[in-house]
C-alpha cells in the first residue's frame, strides 16, 4: 500500500486486531446488548466469541486460496471491478461509520468526564491531529503502537475488573438464563456486529508472515471476546439489572465505584490512558484501512494521500447526530445488528464465485 510493503509480526498483528475488536467496551454501543440479555447479557458476548471465530476462519480460508492479495483485490480479481465496487464501499463504510462513532464517544466521554468547560470540536480535533500523525506513518507504526500498548491495557483493564470484585453480587446471575435461552440466541445474532472488525485482517493479510493469518485471528477474537465477556459481566454484578441498563458507560462507573478510603476515590483518572489510548488505536487502524481501501479503489500505490480524506469522513460521520445517545442508537442499529451478517454474505459470495471458477477451470482442462 506504500513504497515499501510492511511487514507485521504475529504479536503485532494480534495486539493491533485485539485492540481494533474489543475498544468498544469503553463506549455506550453495549447498553443496547445489556436490554436484549438483561441479567444474562454475559451468555451473550459468550455465544459471540465462536460466531466471531466462525467468520475468521471463513474470511481466513478464502483469502488463502489467493496469497498476496487483500480482501479488495480478491474481490476484484473474482467479481470484476465494478461488482467489487459495491463491495469495497461497503468495507469503506464500515471503517468510516465505526470510526465517527467512536470518534464522538471518546470526544464526549472526555468533555463530559474531564473536561467540561472545553468545546467538544477542540477536543475533537486534538484526537484527529494525533490520529492522521499515527496512521500517516504507515501500518508497521500503529501495529507497533499497539503492541507497545496493548500489554498496559491489558493490565490495567484487568486491574480494574479485579478492584471491583468486592462490589460483586453473586445473587445478580439470577435467573441464571435471564429472558431465555430463544431470547439469549436472538441477542447473540442482534449483536454480532461487535465482531465486524474482523474484516481489518482482510486488509493487512498480504503484510502478515506466510501461514499465520489464521492463528492472529484466532488469538484475537478469543481475547477481545474474553475481555468483552468480563466488561460485561463485572457491570452486572456490580450494580444488578436493571440499574446497569440505565448508565451510559458501566465501565466508567465501575471505576467510580472503586473505593480505598479518602485518598482511594475517583480512581477513573488512573484508568484514562485505557480509554484515550485504546480508542485512538482504534481509530488510527480505521484511517489506515479505510485509506487502503480508497487506494485499492483508484489502483494507486501509495495509502497516504486518503489518510486525510479519511479524517474528514469520519469528522463529518461524527457531527452529524445530535448528540452521543443517537450516535449509538444508529451505531447499534444500522452496524452492530447488520454489518457482520453483510460482511459474511460477502465472503460467502466471493467464495461461491472462487468454486465456480476452480470447477470450471478443470473442466476446460
Amino acid at each position: 500500500m506504500s513504497q515499501q510493503k510492511p511487514v507485521v509480526g504475529v504479536s503485532e498483528a494480534v495486539s493491533l486486531l485485539f485492540i481494533f475488536i474489543s475498544a468498544k467496551i469503553f463506549l455506550t454501543q453495549l447498553i443496547f446488548s445489556i436490554h436484549l440479555g438483561m441479567n444474562a447479557t454475559w451468555i451473550i458476548f459468550l455465544v459471540l466469541i465462536f460466531i466471531g471465530l466462525s467468520g475468521v476462519l471463513l474470511l481466513v480460508f478464502l483469502l488463502n486460496r489467493f496469497p498476496g492479495r487483500d480482501l479488495v483485490q480478491v474481490g476484484e480479481e473474482l467479481v470484476g471491478p465494478y461488482i467489487n465496487a459495491l463491495f469495497a464501499l461497503f468495507y469503506l463504510a464500515v471503517f468510516v461509520v465505526s470510526a465517527g462513532a467512536t470518534l464522538r464517544g471518546v470526544s464526549e466521554r472526555m468533555v463530559v468526564g474531564f473536561l467540561p468547560d472545553t468545546p467538544i470540536s477542540l477536543v475533537t480535533f486534538s484526537f484527529i491531529i494525533s490520529i492522521v500523525v499515527v496512521s500517516y506513518l504507515g501500518l508497521e507504526t500503529v501495529a507497533r503502537t499497539a503492541r507497545f500498548l496493548a500489554s498496559l491495557l491489558v493490565v490495567t483493564g484487568l486491574g480494574l475488573i479485579a478492584l471491583t470484585i468486592p462490589l460483586w453480587n453473586y445473587s445478580a446471575l439470577f435467573p441464571f438464563w435471564g429472558p431465555g435461552i430463544p431470547q439469549l440466541l436472538w441477542g447473540a445474532l442482534e449483536n454480532t456486529g461487535d465482531y465486524v472488525q474482523i474484516l481489518l485482517l482482510g486488509i493487512i493479510y498480504p503484510f502478515l508472515p506466510g501461514g499465520n493469518g489464521k492463528k492472529v485471528g484466532v488469538m484475537a477474537v478469543s481475547i477481545s471476546g474474553i475481555v468483552m465477556f468480563l466488561y460485561v459481566l463485572a457491570p452486572i454484578l456490580i450494580f444488578t439489572y436493571p440499574t446497569v441498563s440505565e448508565l451510559s458507560v458501566p465501565s466508567f462507573e465501575m471505576a467510580r465505584n472503586i473505593y480505598f478510603g479518602r485518598f482511594g476515590q475517583r480512581l477513573e483518572v488512573l484508568f484514562l490512558p485505557i480509554w484515550s489510548l485504546s480508542n485512538m488505536i482504534y481509530l488510527a487502524a480505521s484511517f489506515y484501512a479505510g485509506a487502503a481501501v480508497l487506494t485499492r479503489l483508484c489502483r494507486l500505490d501509495d495509502y497516504r494521500p486518503f489518510v486525510l480524506s479519511m479524517a474528514v469522513f469520519v469528522t463529518v460521520v461524527a457531527f452529524i447526530p445530535q448528540n452521543v445517545t443517537q450516535t449509538a442508537y444508529w451505531y447499534f442499529n444500522y452496524v452492530t445488528r447488520y454489518s457482520f451478517v453483510m460482511l459474511i454474505g460477502v465472503l460467502l459470495f466471493l467464495l461461491l464465485v472462487a468454486a465456480f471458477k476452480a470447477r470450471g477451470g478443470d473442466e476446460g482442462v
